[in-house]
């Protein structure tokens, strides 16, 4: 995602998504070289939930890299390429992205990159139509307690 306003010294973000908790991840980084993409996977993805079985991504350049193909291929990932100018071919991370944007739009500080987690851990609490259930329901079989929530108790 991005360019972005620069915070921090971030510019974009490299997100991700399970395709069957829904779970969502955003790391931001300060440029989409192939380098710091593979890194913020690796470090954000993969450290904390394993290699996955399929790696799908548009086309663009840092994909593209023998770089990228080398990692896909050490982490024993089938690497799928969505379809270039279409991109409903990976329909549910376009519109996650949408959701992301629109949040971090509604944040008065120009600093998107200390707004984030709150954004993170509200869309991962959002009911998904799809099954009924929250990403953090179905990734910790429990719902997140909310800020707002502390108040109440």
């Amino acid at each position: 995602v991005g360019p972005l306003p620069p915070s921090n010294g971030y510019r974009y973000c490299v997100t991700c998504i399970d395709r069957f908790t829904r779970w969502p991840e955003c790391f931001p980084v300060s440029d989409i070289t192939a380098e710091t993409v593979a890194s913020a996977l690796v470090a954000g993805w993969i450290s904390k939930f394993g290699t996955p079985l399929r790696i799908t991504t548009d086309q663009g350049r840092q994909f593209e890299s023998s770089l990228f193909r080398a990692l896909a291929q050490l982490l024993g990932a089938h690497h799928i390429h969505t379809t270039s100018f279409h991109p409903e071919s990976n329909g549910m991370l376009e519109r996650w992205h949408r959701c992301l944007k629109a949040a971090l739009r509604c944040h008065a500080s120009p600093q998107w990159v200390e707004t984030l987690p709150l954004i993170l851990l509200g869309l991962r609490s959002a009911s998904n139509e799809d099954h009924g259930s929250t990403p953090a329901e179905m990734v910790y079989g429990t719902t997140l307690r909310l800020p707002g929530q502390f108040l109440h108790e």
